[in-house]
């Protein structure tokens, strides 16, 4: 397989003209997202390149204490990211949902050692690679997960209240938000698995390719991450919505106003 073509800054700089097509949109429908849409870009640009830069140290170095240590920096950037997102105060609460995260993540990096010997999943060209992906990932269910069951319950505190009224206990009646929070977060992760590979060439699968991987290896490289993923996402969501409600809810089983962020 022929190596990877090595794209010069200088055409990767050019290529970002091509933004001004979306640019163009906004100014049609007065959208006034340009500035957002820049900005993004900026940091998209200077995250990433530093972020090179690290890895290039990182993986030189090779160190399973650097590998775990950036794994946490990870962890708990996207744990604020979730609470940020889903419109949640952190404090107690990140105590509670950094743990479950945690758990869920160290189960499914657990789970590569049966496709890979312990002595290679070590190395940080995999532990970092694949734990960045599981990560990405993570986000956006939980976010949804979040989002949908906060909200149920702010909207419709007074169906929460008539099942503790009636005897139900706090877990009986968070329950059926719980279940309509959690299935929005998980169906688009099973219609993805359903239609990859028909629709549209999964990221790594992608990468792999252009990177020089025959396709029948980064097939299988790619079931394998998109498994880890649903994992991850199911376990993550689940854990983090039954431990938030450790400290979201008082000891008369009342909701607290205080753990959410006013949205104007």
């Amino acid at each position: 397989m022929e190596h990877t073509f090595s794209i010069s800054p200088y055409m990767l700089a050019v290529y970002l003209l091509i933004l001004v097509v979306p640019i163009t949109i906004f100014r049609l429908l007065h959208l006034r997202l340009t500035r957002s849409l820049l900005v993004a870009t900026v940091r998209m640009v200077v995250q990433l390149s530093l972020v090179a830069v690290y890895l290039r140290v990182i993986f030189r170095i090779d160190s399973l204490l650097l590998n775990i240590g950036w794994l946490c920096v990870m962890l708990l950037v996207a744990n604020l990211s979730v609470l940020h997102q889903s419109g949640m105060k952190k404090g107690r609460l990140l105590l509670v949902t950094f743990p479950a995260y945690a758990i869920s993540v160290i189960f499914v990096l657990a789970s590569f050692m049966i496709v890979f010997p312990l002595s290679t999943i070590i190395h940080a060209r995999y532990l970092i690679p694949l734990g960045g992906m599981v990560l990405g990932n993570l986000l956006r269910g939980n976010i949804i997960g979040f989002d949908r069951f906060y909200t149920g319950l702010q909207r419709r505190e007074y169906e929460y209240i008539h099942y503790v009224t009636l005897g139900a206990t706090r877990w009986e009646a968070v329950r059926p938000f719980m279940r309509e929070a959690y299935r929005a977060a998980m169906a688009p992760q099973i219609a993805g698995m359903a239609t990859i590979g028909l629709v549209a060439l999964p990221g790594m699968m992608t990468g792999q390719i252009l990177g020089g991987s025959t396709p029948t290896v980064a097939i299988k490289y790619q079931i394998m991450i998109m498994v880890a993923i649903y994992v991850t996402m199911a376990l993550s969501v689940f854990l983090a919505l039954v431990a938030s409600t450790w400290v979201t809810f008082d000891c008369y089983g009342r909701l607290r106003r205080t753990f959410f962020v006013t949205r104007h």
